[in-house]
């Protein structure tokens, strides 16, 4: 949409993108891929290292378990297993609980920050894309800005009282990052998540693009009729952007 293409901030989000076959595919099938959290760039991104888990009050947990499930099963789960048994399965399970969330990452910053297009875009050779959330509003429910620290902090939980506080590991990372402007949009498993198609508002290739990727962007964009395709003109001047539009 040429009226939007400059537009920034709420309600507008930019992903960017590399060169590649995913990159067409999900713009052709309208999707966002979910990336599993040992996979993105930052070996700290999310790590379960930073969960600080406190003294389980067993009693109290085998409680609300018997209130979920019953007494005749809760009898025989503590048959089965003993409290030291039950906590140490808890804390091996916190991993395996964080690994299995899919993370999609978006920026408030659209192509004039030059660093996101270089590491994210294949050095300008990919694109970035620009979404309206309010044409999808359960899709993007969550989006939220990154907490920037400049040491990163363990989260303390307690079960049955803060255990909710574990989806905060999602949202830190170390202040060195803080010029991505990240937003970032955590889903239960890692995968494909459909979104509406109206949201994808405009696709903006880096000037490094080729025309023989241009082409297959414009193949993959077929179905979009309302998104219009840019390719961005190598900057001469710093802080401004200068696009071409190519359909």
């Amino acid at each position: 949409m040429i009226e939007e293409i400059k537009k920034s901030g709420k309600p507008y989000v930019f992903r960017y993108r590399p060169d590649n076959d995913f990159t067409l595919d999900e713009i052709k099938e309208s999707y966002i891929y979910f990336q599993k959290r040992e996979l993105l760039n930052d070996p700290f991104d999310s790590t379960p290292d930073l969960i600080d888990l406190k003294n389980i009050n067993i009693k109290k947990l085998f409680e609300a378990i018997e209130v979920k499930v019953g007494k005749q099963k809760i009898d025989y789960i503590q048959k089965r297993l003993s409290s030291t048994q039950l906590e140490e399965t808890i804390k091996e399970s916190i991993p395996d609980f964080i690994n299995k969330h899919g993370i999609a990452c978006f920026s408030m910053l659209l192509g004039i920050n030059m660093p996101l297009l270089s590491n994210y875009a294949n050095n300008h050779k990919g694109l970035y894309l620009q979404y309206n959330m309010d044409f999808d509003p359960i899709f993007f429910k969550g989006i939220r800005l990154m907490n920037y620290q400049k040491e990163l902090k363990k989260i303390s939980i307690e079960l049955l009282e803060n255990e909710n506080d574990i989806f905060e590991i999602f949202y830190l990372k170390q202040e060195n990052w803080a010029y991505e402007k990240e937003l970032r949009l955590v889903k239960e498993n890692f995968g494909k998540y459909s979104v509406n198609r109206n949201a994808l508002r405009n696709i903006i290739c880096g000037y490094n693009c080729c025309d023989e990727y241009i082409d297959s962007i414009l193949e993959s964009n077929k179905q979009n009729k309302h998104v219009s395709v840019w390719k961005m003109e190598k900057p001469t001047e710093h802080n401004r952007l200068k696009l071409d539009l190519i359909k």
